[in-house]
C-alpha cells in the first residue's frame, strides 16, 4: 500500500525507505516476541504450538507489560501523532534536517498502519489511547482474519487490493521491458 501511494504521489517529498519501513515497523516487536516465544515455549519446555500460541495472543498479548508496550508503540495514535508533529516541526525549519524528514516519512507510515490494524481488528487491535490507557480497543465490525467477522470477504477485498496494487506498480515496468525486448528482435 505505501509503495503504491509513494509511486502515485511522487511530488510529495517523503523518503521511501522511511515510508516503506514505517509500513512494516509497528510489526516487528510483535513478530519477535511471536519467534521468541514459539522458541522457548515449544523447544524449550516442549509446549506444543497450539498451547504456544493460547498463552502468548490470548494472555501475554493482552496482559504483559513487555508485550503490551512493545506492540503498541509504533500502534498508539497518541504517540505517533506526536512523533509525526515532532519531525514535521524539525523539517519544516529552514534547517531541516534528511534525518528530521526521514521520520516524518517514518511516523506516517506507522500511522497509517495502525489506522489500517484498528478498522481489521474486532477485539485484539492496537490500544487506542496508549500509554494514557492499557486497556482500550477499537472495536472494529471488520477482521481481516476472523470469518465472523466479515473475515472471508475481506480476505477478497485484500487480495483484490494486492492484485490491482502489484498491477499499478509493475505495469509499466515490464510492458517497457517486453517493448525493448521486442524491438531487439
Amino acid at each position: 500500500m505505501t509503495a503504491t501511494l509513494a509511486k502515485a504521489m511522487p511530488r510529495v517529498p517523503i523518503v521511501k525507505s522511511a515510508f516503506l519501513w514505517g509500513s512494516i515497523a509497528p510489526d516487528l516487536a510483535l513478530w519477535g516476541l511471536s519467534l521468541g516465544g514459539i522458541f522457548y515455549y515449544h523447544f524449550i519446555l516442549g509446549w506444543s504450538i497450539k498451547q504456544a500460541f493460547a498463552l502468548m495472543f490470548d494472555h501475554l498479548y493482552f496482559h504483559h507489560p513487555l508485550w503490551i508496550v512493545s506492540h503498541n508503540l509504533l500502534h498508539a495514535p497518541i504517540l505517533l501523532l506526536l512523533g509525526l508533529g515532532w519531525a514535521w516541526r524539525c523539517s519544516s525549519r529552514e534547517e531541516g534536517s534528511e534525518i528530521s524528514r526521514w521520520f516524518l516519512g517514518f511516523f506516517l507510515a506507522c500511522l497509517m498502519h495502525s489506522g489500517v490494524d484498528i478498522l481489521t481488528h474486532v477485539d485484539d487491535g492496537p490500544l487506542i489511547f496508549f500509554p494514557l490507557d492499557w486497556t482500550t480497543r477499537f472495536q472494529s465490525r471488520v477482521s481481516y482474519y476472523d470469518d465472523r467477522y466479515y473475515g472471508r470477504e475481506f480476505s477478497l477485498f485484500e487480495r483484490s487490493l494486492n492484485l490491482f496494487f502489484l498491477v499499478y506498480l509493475f505495469y509499466s515496468p515490464v510492458y517497457q521491458y517486453f517493448r525493448k525486448l521486442v524491438q531487439k528482435l
